[in-house]
């Protein structure tokens, strides 16, 4: 199991889209604004972040850490989530679980919006919410979050843009270890069904299990109806021997049944 992942620092950034380019970094960096309690604290965030500013960021299980690198100091930052309990990792895989089509997603580099509403209905999200997180600097500012830890959250956006399996690491458990569990349970209960249908059948037995000869089709009873369509006709159509030879054709199939 792995217990941290580390990014490498990004570069210098010109031009780069600041609040990530995914809906799910979107969201993250959305709480992380709406939780600030100072926009200008964010811009000077904004800027230390794109100004290659943050060192290598580490993503662990409940934490998300990294220094940042001013022209004065070096600070650390580390913030703090809340993991998911034991309740709220069995409605995940429940929901994995119910659909395949969550697991091919998430497993190329896309968290499908669906398991984010399947998982609401049930008061669970792998996206942790800021107004939780718990944002501390070795600063002696009072912002909550300082433009140090804004730095660090921002760049985080851009690191889950492109891994969005961090969420589940984030929220305490190794993403990829669910999806290959996942998987596995997905391919042998396929293998399962295969197997059982596929089972080999002696020809003498299958021939053997062949129900008896066909039911006899039920002879026309009474006299046709005459359809109305032939009143229709056009006026070179001749409705009276057309039904003549429809009502022959009757008499001769109930004479071979």
């Amino acid at each position: 199991m792995t217990d941290a992942v580390t990014h490498p620092p990004f570069p210098v950034q010109k031009g780069r889209r600041t609040r990530g380019r995914t809906w799910w970094a979107q969201r993250w960096v959305d709480d992380v604004e709406q939780a600030a309690l100072d926009s200008d604290t964010l811009k000077r965030g904004r800027a230390y972040a794109r100004g290659g500013l943050v060192g290598p960021l580490t993503f662990a299980p409940g934490l998300v850490s990294a220094d940042v690198h001013t022209d004065d100091e070096s600070l650390h930052v580390r913030i703090r989530v809340d993991r998911l309990d034991e309740r709220q990792w069995g409605e995940v895989l429940a929901t994995l679980a119910s659909r395949s089509g969550h697991v091919a997603q998430l497993s190329s580099g896309t968290l499908p919006r669906e398991l984010d509403e399947d998982l609401a209905a049930v008061d669970v999200s792998l996206i942790p919410s800021m107004f939780d997180a718990d944002a501390t600097c070795t600063c002696e500012e009072w912002d909550v979050p300082c433009r140090h830890a804004a730095a660090v959250l921002y760049q985080a956006a851009w690191v889950l843009d492109d891994d969005p399996l961090l969420f589940f690491l984030l929220r305490g458990r190794e993403g990829q270890e669910i999806l290959q569990r996942r998987h596995g349970a997905h391919a042998e209960t396929s293998r399962s069904s295969f197997d059982y249908a596929c089972v080999p059948v002696p020809a003498a037995d299958a021939y053997a299990a062949v129900s008896g000869p066909l039911p006899t089709p039920p002879r026309p009873g009474g006299s046709p109806v005459r359809p109305r369509w032939l009143d229709d006709a056009p006026p070179e159509v001749r409705a009276d021997a057309v039904w003549s030879a429809i009502v022959t054709a009757i008499s001769r199939y109930g004479d071979r049944v």
